[in-house]
C-alpha cells in the first residue's frame, strides 16, 4: 500500500510542464539582440530543468520507498519469524572445544542466543531450555530477561539427545520458532524433528576444528571382587580421537594420595591399555581418581571410580557327623562372610536358598530335600562346592549333577596351578611354578568337567568346575588327612576364600556416568523407613529410591548430578561411595557428517544455519529470513537528490 505514494511524482512533472507554458508575444522594432539572448537562455535552461525534474522524481520515489521499509534477502525462502520463540542451548562439556574463531564453542552459542533475541521485534515471547533443565519451558522471557539469563548459564556434565528434547518440547505444547544451538555430539537422530511440521526449526551447525582428545574408555577389575587379603589388577583402557599424540601420562590417586603413575603408548592405535596393581589391605579404595595429562581438553582429564567393600558372602555348610570341622574355623570368624552350619538330617530350605556359597561337606547320602535345594540354588546362580565322602557312590554324586567314576584311590601329587587363572592372581607375591604341591588320592574321575582349576600330575582333575546351570565345583577326594594333604597346604585358604568371594560379585559398579538414570547398590540390612542420600562437596541430594531384594535402586536426577565422588548416606552413616563421570559421547569429539544437515535443510520447516560456512546467526537471519532493511539507504538517496535539486536551482 505504501507504494501508492509514488503517485506524488506527478507533482514535479506538472510543475515542470507548467514552466514550459507559452508566453505572450511582444513586438519590438529591433529584436535581434533579444532573440539571441532568448535562444541562449532556452538552450541553457532546458537540460537543467530536466535534471531538476529528475532529482525531484528520484527524491519523492526514494522517500516513498523509505516509508515502505523494503527488505532484500539473499535467496527466496518460505521461513519467517514468528512471535513465540524457544531456544535450546547445549551447555554440555563437549562445547569446551575451541571453535574456528579462537573462542570456545560454548561462548559462541551463548552469543548466538543473544543475537537471536536481538533479531526479534519487541513483544516477542521467548522460552529457554538447557541440559540441566533449570527452568520450565512454560516460563516466558522478554528479550532483556533472556539475554540476562544467557549470561548465567554454566556448562554441565549432562547431555540431551534430540528425541529427549523433542519430547520435552512436545510436552510443553509449545508452537513457534525452535532454535537448536549445539555441537550435536550424540544427537544424530532427528527423526522426530523431521516429522514435526508444526514448529519451525532453526538448527545452528557448530563447526570446529578436529581435536585430538584422550579420555578413559573403560576401567575394570581383573577379579570382579576385591578382598583385603588379596591383591587385584585395575585395567584401564584409554582412547583417543585421532592419531596425533602417541604417548600420554596417567596417574592413579587413592583417597587423594598419589598411588601410581604410568606412561601409555598408543603407537599407531586409537586404543591403549594400562594396568595398575592394587595391593591387598589397601585403604581408601572407595575414592579412586585417574588423571590424564592431556592439555587439549581438560574437562575429561579426571575419571572417578569406587571399589566398595565386598558385601558379606552368605556361606552355609551342610555337614554329617563324620565331616571334618576345620571348614567352620575357616569362615565363621571372617568379617567377609556370614557363616551358618546345617546338619544334613535337618535341612532348612529357606536358609539354604539364601546361601551365596554352599559347602556340601562329605555327605555320604544326601537327602531328596537337600538335592532339591542344591538344584534350586544352582538354577538361581548360586555356587555349590561338593567335597565327597569316602563312602560316596557314583549314584549319589550323579543326583547332585556330577558324573564321576570311582578310581583306584592312588595317592598322586598335584600339578602347579595356572597363575594366569583369576582364581590364583594375587595369592602369592612371587608366582613360583616350582612350588611344592600337596598330594591327594584319585578317589573319583570327573566325566563332565567344564574347567579344571587344579589337576593331578597325571592330568586327572582334582578341583574342577562341573557343567551345570550354575557354579558347581567338585573336589576329587575327601579332605580327611588320609585322602588329601591339600587342607594343610598354603593354597587351601586362598582357594576356598576366592571360591566363596567369587560366588557373590560386587554388584556396586566401579563407576557410572552423569547421564545414568538408574543406579544399583547392594545393601545387606535396611532399617524400615530409612532414607538414603547422596552427599558430595557440592551438597546433598535425595533421589527417588526403592529396595529391590538385597539392593538399593536409585533414580538419579541427571540434571543435578556432577562428575565426582558421592557418599551414599543412611542417616549419618556412610554405606558406600558412588562415582560419576562425564559421558564418553562428550569426549569423543567426532563431528557429524554434514550430509545429515544437508538433508535436514531440504525440509520446509527446518532451516540449517552455518551449513555454507557463515556461522554468524545474526547475519544469517538478516540475509535469509528477516532480510536486509533498505529504508535507511532509500532515505539517504532521497536526501541526496534533494541536495542535488537545491544546487541545480541555486547555482546553475
Amino acid at each position: 500500500m505504501g507504494f501508492w505514494g509514488l503517485l506524488a511524482v506527478v507533482i514535479p512533472i506538472i510543475i515542470h510542464l507548467f514552466n514550459l507554458r507559452r508566453v505572450k508575444r511582444v513586438e519590438f522594432s529591433n529584436t535581434t539582440l533579444l532573440r539571441r539572448i532568448k535562444e541562449e537562455s532556452s538552450a541553457k535552461r532546458k537540460p537543467i530543468e530536466l535534471l531538476v525534474l529528475f532529482s525531484r522524481i528520484m527524491a519523492i520515489s526514494l522517500l516513498v520507498i523509505a516509508f515502505a521499509q523494503p527488505v532484500i534477502k539473499d535467496d527466496s525462502t518460505s521461513a519467517s519469524l514468528g512471535t513465540d520463540v524457544l531456544i535450546y542451548l547445549d551447555n554440555s562439556l563437549s562445547l569446551s572445544a575451541q571453535g574456528d574463531n579462537g573462542a570456545s564453542n560454548f561462548d559462541e552459542i551463548v552469543n548466538d542466543g543473544s543475537s537471536i533475541a536481538d533479531s526479534y521485534p519487541e513483544g516477542a515471547s521467548f522460552h529457554f531450555v538447557e541440559n540441566a533443565y533449570g527452568n520450565s519451558l512454560t516460563t516466558g522471557f522478554t528479550r532483556e530477561s533472556l539475554k540476562e539469563l544467557l549470561t548465567e548459564v554454566e556448562q554441565v556434565g549432562v547431555d540431551r539427545d534430540a528425541q529427549e528434547l523433542y519430547s520435552r518440547i512436545k510436552g510443553s505444547d509449545f508452537v513457534g520458532d525452535v532454535y537448536l544451538l549445539s555441537d550435536f555430539q550424540g544427537k544424530s537422530d532427528f527423526t522426530s524433528i523431521r516429522k514435526d511440521s508444526v514448529n519451525q526449526y532453526f538448527v545452528k551447525l557448530i563447526q570446529s576444528e578436529s581435536l585430538d582428545n584422550v579420555f578413559v574408555d573403560s576401567v575394570f577389575l581383573e577379579n570382579s571382587y576385591l578382598s583385603g587379603k588379596f591383591s587385584n589388577l585395575l585395567n584401564v583402557t584409554l582412547r583417543r580421537n585421532y592419531r596425533d599424540n602417541e604417548e600420554v601420562n596417567i596417574k592413579l590417586l587413592i583417597d587423594g594420595q598419589l598411588y601410581g603413575t604410568g606412561e601409555v603408548d598408543f603407537g599407531n592405535q586409537l586404543v591403549a591399555n594400562h594396568v595398575f596393581e592394587l595391593q591387598g589391605a589397601l585403604p581408601g579404595l572407595e575414592r579412586i581418581e585417574l588423571q590424564i595429562e592431556d592439555p587439549t581438553l581438560q574437562f575429561d582429564n579426571s575419571f572417578y571410580l569406587s571399589i566398595n567393600k565386598v558385601d558379606r558372602v552368605r556361606v552355609i555348610e551342610v555337614y554329617d557327623e563324620n565331616s571334618p570341622s576345620f571348614l567352620s574355623a575357616l569362615f565363621e570368624d571372617n568379617e567377609a562372610f556370614q557363616f551358618d552350619r546345617i546338619d544334613s538330617r535337618f535341612v532348612d530350605n529357606e536358609l539354604l536358598s539364601s546361601a551365596n556359597f554352599l559347602l556340601i561337606n562329605q555327605i555320604q547320602k544326601p537327602s531328596n530335600q537337600l538335592i532339591s535345594s542344591v538344584n534350586g540354588l544352582l538354577e538361581s546362580g548360586g555356587t555349590v562346592v561338593v567335597i565327597p565322602s569316602a563312602e560316596s557312590g557314583e549314584g549319589e554324586l550323579s543326583r547332585l549333577g556330577i558324573r564321576a567314576n570311582a578310581e583306584s584311590q592312588e595317592r598322586v601329587k598335584l600339578s602347579s596351578p595356572d597363575f594366569e587363572n583369576p582364581l590364583y592372581q594375587g595369592v602369592f607375591e612371587d608366582e613360583d611354578e616350582n612350588i611344592e604341591m600337596p598330594e591327594a588320592t584319585v578317589s573319583f574321575r570327573v566325566l563332565n568337567s567344564e574347567l579344571d582349576y587344579l589337576q593331578f600330575v597325571n592330568g586327572r582333575s582334582y578341583l574342577s568346575k562341573v557343567i551345570s546351570d550354575g557354579n558347581l565345583f567338585f573336589f576329587a577326594s575327601p579332605f580327611d588327612i588320609k585322602y588329601s594333604s591339600f587342607p594343610s597346604h598354603a593354597l587351601f585358604v586362598p582357594v576356598m576364600y576366592k571360591l566363596a568371594l567369587g560366588s557373590k560379585v560386587n554388584l556396586s559398579n566401579l563407576y557410572y556416568y552423569t547421564d545414568s538414570e538408574t543406579v544399583f547398590f547392594p545393601i545387606d540390612e535396611v532399617n524400615p523407613g530409612s532414607i538414603f542420600q547422596m552427599s558430595s562437596e557440592a551438597g546433598q541430594l535425595t533421589p527417588d529410591q526403592r529396595i529391590d531384594g538385597d539392593r538399593l535402586v536409585l533414580e538419579i536426577p541427571k540434571d543435578l548430578i556432577r562428575a565426582g565422588h558421592y557418599s551414599l548416606m543412611q542417616g549419618s552413616e556412610s554405606v558406600g561411595t558412588l562415582s560419576f563421570n562425564i559421558p564418553k559421547s562428550e569426549s569423543d569429539l567426532s563431528p557429524l557428517d554434514p550430509a545429515i544437515f544437508s538433508e535436514l535443510a531440504e525440509l520446509n520447516h527446518v532451516t540449517v544455519m552455518g551449513l555454507e560456512g557463515d556461522g554468524d546467526v545474526k547475519r544469517f537471519l538478516e540475509a535469509k529470513i528477516i532480510g536486509k532493511s533498505l529504508w535507511k539507504y532509500a532515505l539517504l538517496g532521497a536526501l541526496f537528490f534533494l541536495f542535488v535539486e537545491i544546487i541545480l536551482i541555486r547555482y546553475l
